[in-house]
């Protein structure tokens, strides 16, 4: 298998190397090497100018991927991310379920250590403290924002090993604008989605919807889901605007469970997340900021013989003010505060309505010298109503060699408040501690002949007082974890021409004895072929050193995966398409016991307005 990972490796430079031939001078200005980013910093600052690292997946490929999963699309494109999966469609919940996302070998068991958030808003169930992978079908992403490792300084607990962030749409082009999107393939899997939106007047609305069913390819894995979204925007005059927006999914989930147990169709979910919000941004030019305040919540039924029944919340609010009184210096502050609970039962046992609350204050500043060197410096202050305060720093700097080249290292501690259900629910724990961790990065980014982008990254996480489960206390929960995880990521992106376009991405992880879940190695490449009417797209996605269990156990099969696509625009609002998933029908496993379904095809359309 370690000769697939070189023959990718190979492949993959020998096109860059390809397109290193002097560019045209109208293609290069179509390409944004350095793209804008906001999670990072809470304002938009270019890529190359910020200390942490970030990946950026763009509109493009979401729109050409609307059949997956935005979970799916970040564990290809993003190097560092893995996420779990056991079918076509669907994660589930539970011990069994899949959905678990990792990020340099950090996410924990559910994903407390991984913060995910919709426009810079955390999204977590309130009892667990954990997002539901299932939750993101909504067809309103714009973009996706990875920041790669700890963010604790500017989102507190959760974002302990890095964020996820979802950026929604908003609506460009004046008066009514949309798009719907269908597709059906094998296994009866359905997918329709719509976008719609107004924009005029200083008034910019956009709703959309998504719908998903597949009957699974194993007995009694059926996936049911339908998500709706609406945001409205008023710009109330140059230096303000204020939005409110909201969301609610719904879906339905069945466990097959393994192929040495496996459930039958008894054993399900029903899931119901939803959030509403508002927010006020200013610009004032040397000042600019936000206030937001979100409302999540959630009902889960979960039917697995435990017959249980929770609903949970938690109510944040933030605001933040950026103030840059010179050119090449920008001070950023704010203020969090995070109200979360709920109540959870059982058939046999009520577990109450624990809630807690915490609150932070924090600043980051970056300054620029000599247009060169860019240095960063933050600082958390987090109280936590039952954990007390914790201070959370971190610093890095940046130095840009010249218009192509950037050299930058960071070191960033993370941390993670123990949930309230680690804490009280099944075998109570209230003695928990916060897990914390360091992680040390330096990266150096390149551009060849205006073609090409490169980014390597080397990287050093520590992390201990990690949450176990108790071995002495079935259903308790101890400080008793540690881990060093070591890791080289490189990602590259080559626009050949107009018509040809290859992004690629390598990870390499040691993740010592947390080998759940982390593969060693994790290739993947993409490519884009327009000709006339038809697009042609191809994309490799190879994993090594994958375990089942922690301490190297349950290990699975390495596998390459290759998908195919070819659309067409037939018409100037339509598009058709016909995809291939697994076209070398590869057995493969990303969770133990649930084998991944063999080649599967698809054919759908887009239809604009």
């Amino acid at each position: 298998m370690r000769i697939k990972i070189v023959f990718l490796l190979l492949l993959s430079f020998t096109l860059f190397v390809f397109a290193g031939n002097e560019p045209d001078v109208d293609t290069v200005k179509t390409y944004p090497f350095d793209p804008v980013t906001i999670t990072a910093t809470r304002t938009e600052v270019v890529k190359s100018s910020i200390t942490p690292t970030v990946s950026v997946i763009p509109q493009a490929v979401l729109a050409a991927n609307t059949h997956k999963s935005i979970l799916t699309l970040v564990g290809q494109q993003v190097p560092g991310v893995f996420v779990q999966e056991r079918g076509i469609l669907g994660f589930g919940v539970t011990t069994s379920s899949a959905g678990q996302m990792s990020i340099r070998g950090v996410g924990g068991n559910p994903n407390t250590q991984i913060l995910m958030m919709i426009d810079g808003r955390p999204q977590f169930a309130g009892i667990f403290g954990h997002p539901l992978a299932d939750s993101y079908l909504s067809a309103s992403a714009e973009r996706v924002e990875v920041v790669r490792g700890p963010a604790s300084v500017l989102y507190g607990s959760n974002a302990m090993g890095g964020v996820i962030n979802i950026i929604t749409h908003s609506t460009q082009k004046p008066g009514i604008s949309g798009e719907v999107t269908l597709s059906y393939g094998s296994y009866n899997s359905q997918h329709l989605a719509g976008k719609f939106g107004y924009s005029e007047d200083g008034w910019n609305t956009t709703a959309s919807f998504t719908r998903a069913h597949t009957d699974g390819h194993r007995p009694f894995s059926e996936f049911n889901a339908n998500s709706g979204y609406v945001k409205a925007t008023r710009e109330i005059d140059e230096k303000f605007k204020v939005t409110i927006d909201g969301s609610l999914t719904g879906f339905t989930s069945y466990d097959p469970g393994t192929i040495y147990a496996p459930k039958t169709k008894n054993n399900f979910i029903d899931i119901n997340r939803g959030y509403a919000g508002v927010s006020v941004d200013n610009d004032h030019g040397i000042s600019k900021g936000s206030t937001r305040f979100v409302y999540n919540f959630g009902h889960h039924k979960i039917f697995d013989g435990s017959d249980w029944v929770s609903d949970d919340y938690n109510a944040i609010f933030s605001a933040y003010q950026t103030i840059t009184l010179i050119s090449d210096n920008a001070i950023t502050t704010g203020f969090d505060f995070n109200k979360f609970g709920g109540n959870a039962k059982s058939k046999t046992r009520d577990f109450g309505a624990p809630s807690a609350y915490e609150y932070a204050i924090y600043a980051d500043v970056r300054h620029t010298l000599f247009n060169q060197l860019v240095l960063n410096g933050g600082l958390r202050f987090n109280r936590n109503e039952i954990f007390g305060s914790i201070v959370i720093p971190q610093f890095g700097a940046v130095y840009r060699l010249d218009n192509e080249t950037s050299v930058r290292g960071s070191a960033a501690k993370g941390y993670r408040s123990p949930t309230l259900a680690e804490m009280y629910l099944f075998a109570p724990t209230i003695t928990l501690k916060p897990e914390n961790m360091w992680n040390y990065e330096i990266g150096v980014s390149h551009i060849f002949a205006n073609r090409v982008s490169t980014e390597l990254v080397g990287f050093l996480g520590e992390g201990s007082n990690l949450i176990r489960v108790a071995a002495f206390k079935p259903g308790g929960r101890v400080n008793t974890g540690s881990f060093v995880h070591r890791g080289v990521e490189l990602s590259a992106s080559a626009f050949i021409s107009s018509e040809l376009q290859i992004n690629s991405n390598y990870s390499f992880i040691d993740p010592g004895k947390d080998t759940r879940s982390i593969p060693k190695h994790k290739v993947f490449i993409g490519g884009d072929y327009k000709y006339d009417i038809a697009t042609f797209s191809l994309s490799i996605l190879h994993v090594e050193g994958l375990f089942g269990s922690d301490n190297s156990k349950d290990r699975l099969p390495n596998y390459t995966n290759i998908g195919a696509k070819v659309s067409a625009q037939i018409l100037p609002r339509i598009l058709v398409h016909l995809s291939i998933e697994n076209l070398l029908d590869e057995k493969y496993h990303t969770m133990y016991g649930y084998p991944m379904p063999g080649t599967t095809i698809s054919v759908g359309a887009k239809a604009g307005l």
